[in-house]
């Protein structure tokens, strides 16, 4: 039954993004453009696409509300301060606290925080707990978003910008869809790589509102949609096991090690990250008022927050020690928790070249555009061409 529990917790990084394609299940289909050098959606066919994103650049630039001014240098040293007095602050994550958090707990565990003079408590999120909001009311210090869109969506919605991101974990989305290599004895692992055409005709399970996912394959790689089944995702992997789908919308973290333990070492995964559908996961938001009234506060969060993700990636082994006393919510083996560390590796670097942490204010414009684009936030400066 672990593997159940896992893939709830793992479904809930995604959870605040699929609220926001609730909005999108209304949109019409458009053009979407291929993906850039950095793997978000610009150019292409799609000139109003073009024409979004110009405006968003004009009227909503992600350097309104998206900075990596308060980041560590790549490669500084670390320096302890000395503390005259110790800064409490509240951290809001993003989901409960399981192994996705490591990088916290290893801040924690190791004194980086308390080195650069912060105690941090660190407050469990769930699928019913909006961290963003609770930022902007002043129930915590620091949101962490999963999805990424938190801060241009609540700022597009309110009409104020008071919100901040100012550094990321994950540099690239762990979103897919995932399947079984049926060619592949279930014992060995598959180096198939799907494509959008192996869609064609199949059962697909998916959460509400990520329909238009299909008219993206649609319309970047010509897939032929008409004989394709949807159904509504679940959080386990039953149904894609049982047969019942073909595919089945998943976090690659989490329910490939879930398909592991139930033997099936011949998952296959289809990366809307590396097709052009690129966002952000586990931004850190501070509100606008704290970056100007305690910048130093900030930057040390931000700090020893990067010093955990350094070690996350040079001692796995020891972080997952650490993070099965803190992941207090979830019941993780050692080996599950050291799966989810290789899978997501690679989504902690940015393939850009960006150093850890930091974001591209062209990424976030063209996530704007293409939210824009799709009806997943209403900028009206920028609406689609009917």
């Amino acid at each position: 039954m672990v593997y159940r529990f896992l893939n709830k917790c793992g479904r809930g990084l995604w959870l605040p993004l699929c609220l926001m394609f609730l909005l999108g299940a209304c949109a019409l289909p458009v053009a979407l453009p291929v993906a850039d050098e950095e793997g978000f959606a610009e150019g292409g066919e799609a000139t109003d696409f073009d024409r979004i994103l110009a405006c968003v650049e004009e009227n909503f630039p992600a350097e309104s509300y998206a900075t990596n001014e308060f980041l560590p240098e790549p490669g500084a040293a670390w320096e302890p301060m000395d503390c005259d007095s110790i800064d409490p602050i509240k951290v809001g994550m993003s989901w409960i606290l399981n192994d996705g958090a490591a990088p916290w707990y290893n801040a924690i565990e190791l004194g980086y925080f308390a080195d650069v003079c912060l105690e941090v408590e660190m407050v469990k999120g769930g699928p019913d707990v909006d961290q963003v909001r609770r930022l902007a009311e002043g129930e915590v210090d620091v949101a962490v978003d999963a999805a990424g869109s938190g801060t241009p969506r609540t700022i597009a919605s309110s009409g104020q910008n008071s919100l901040v991101a100012v550094g990321t974990f994950l540099q690239h989305s762990p979103y897919v869809w995932l399947g079984i290599d049926h060619n592949t004895p279930r014992d060995q692992r598959s180096d198939r790589q799907l494509e959008p055409d192996d869609f064609a005709g199949k059962k697909i399970a998916i959460y509400l509102g990520e329909a238009f996912l299909l008219d993206f394959l649609a319309n970047r790689h010509g897939l032929e949609t008409g004989g394709i089944s949807l159904s509504a995702a679940t959080a386990v992997v039953d149904p894609l096991v049982q047969g019942e789908v073909d595919f089945t919308a998943a976090w690659i973290v989490n329910e490939p090690r879930a398909m592991e333990e139930l033997g099936y070492m011949n998952w296959v995964a289809f990366n809307f990250g590396e097709q052009g559908w690129d966002t952000y996961a586990d931004v850190s938001i501070v509100r606008r008022d704290m970056l100007e009234d305690n910048p130093d506060l900030v930057k040390r969060y931000l700090a020893a927050l990067n010093q955990g993700i350094e070690y996350l990636l040079e001692n796995p082994d020891a972080s997952a020690d650490i993070a099965l006393v803190y992941a207090v919510d979830a019941e993780l083996t050692k080996e599950q928790t050291l799966r989810r560390f290789e899978l997501q590796e690679p989504l902690i670097r940015e393939r850009g070249g960006l150093p850890l942490t930091h974001m591209s204010a062209h990424r976030w414009n063209s996530q704007v555009a293409a939210m824009i684009q799709y009806g997943l936030v209403d900028v009206p400066a920028c609406a689609p061409t009917e």
